[in-house]
């Protein structure tokens, strides 16, 4: 069997903490996941407004994860 090392560095991100620990990541995620939902229905009942609200949703999550700079969560 392969030695893996430490592997501690993989456990480090739990449930209560989450990625960096950091507000706005999460609601950077639930955000696009809104507007993942939002669009998948908008898809399902043919609507136009609907689609709009997704796509406008998931680009202010878009921004707010640039903005926030959620990609520096990483570790």
């Amino acid at each position: 069997m392969a030695d893996l090392g430490d592997t501690s560095m993989a456990r480090s991100s739990s449930v209560s903490g989450g990625p960096g620990h950091k507000t706005a990541s999460w609601i950077v995620v639930v955000l696009i996941s809104v507007a993942a939902i939002v669009l998948g229905f908008a898809f399902v009942l043919h609507s136009l407004p609907l689609a709009i609200v997704g796509g406008v949703v998931g680009l202010v999550g878009v921004v707010l994860g640039a903005v926030s700079g959620i990609m520096d969560d990483v570790h």
